[in-house]
């Protein structure tokens, strides 16, 4: 299966800010959320169908979605032994991928890797609910989230992650997408956010260990056979301090530079 092409931009200089000095001094509680092992998912399936959502960055609709990648929560061990162990063992997640275009904005984060001066750009994934070979059951209610293509400084770090298919050595690399929570409107229901201090920070991993598992997904649009295989994404549970947007122009300009 090909890889996911992340987004390729320039940080302008605006992205270094000065970080808060409350967040400085002191880590703030993160959110009660699950870590989640992200893979592949086969065969990438479209969906023709009117989505509205709405997150702290605004709203607007989506009216194509392809599912090709599923997420299982995760425990995660760092090297100096601490733990953080699974919230809800039972909620998973379908990724739905989206695009939607997005100027340019600087987003102040901060997750248990430390804090990070994220720019973010285009909307990129519609996260949803799921559950896992449980025909006919109902998905958890979880927040929905959609994921923008982003860059943030980090260092490699090595974690162990374990989850319903076994325990892995990974080694954490770049961060690749900022999630924020978001309202779900779809088939005449709306789908409210659960917890709106909750957001992920999604790294990309590198997972010496490839495998196929068939599963069943089941979630809100449906329920689908997939074959989930190779993880390359780690997603943790982070918080957003502020953002600056910048001109929807000056995103073009910078696009254009890759072109």
């Amino acid at each position: 299966m090909k890889r996911l092409r992340w987004a390729v931009f320039a940080l302008p200089l605006v992205a270094i800010l000065a970080l808060p000095a409350v967040m400085a001094t002191a880590q703030p509680t993160l959110p009660l959320e699950n870590h989640y092992l992200v893979y592949h998912a086969a065969p990438p399936t479209p969906l023709p169908k009117v989505v509205g959502l709405s997150d702290q960055f605004g709203s607007f609709t989506v009216s194509y979605l392809i599912l090709d990648r599923f997420a299982n929560p995760a425990e995660k061990r760092l090297p100096d032994g601490t733990t953080y162990p699974m919230v809800d063992p039972l909620a998973h997640q379908t990724w739905w991928r989206i695009n939607v275009p997005q100027p340019i904005r600087t987003v102040v984060g901060v997750d248990q890797f430390g804090m990070h001066s994220w720019v973010v750009c285009d909307a990129v994934y519609l996260l949803m609910p799921a559950l896992k070979n449980v025909p006919g059951g109902t998905p958890p209610v979880r927040n929905h989230y959609v994921c923008y293509a982003g860059q943030a400084g980090s260092t490699p770090l090595s974690v162990v992650v374990i989850d319903q298919f076994g325990e892995f050595q990974v080694n954490v690399l770049e961060p690749k997408l900022f999630c924020n929570p978001a309202e779900k409107r779809a088939d005449g229901l709306i789908y409210p956010i659960v917890d709106a201090t909750a957001h992920l920070a999604c790294y990309e991993i590198l997972n010496p260990t490839p495998f196929a598992h068939p599963i069943v997904a089941i979630d809100q649009f449906g329920q689908w056979q997939l074959d989930v295989s190779q993880a390359n994404c780690l997603c943790v549970p982070s918080i957003k301090d502020h953002v600056l947007k910048t001109q929807q122009s000056t995103w073009g300009m910078i696009k254009a530079m890759y072109h």
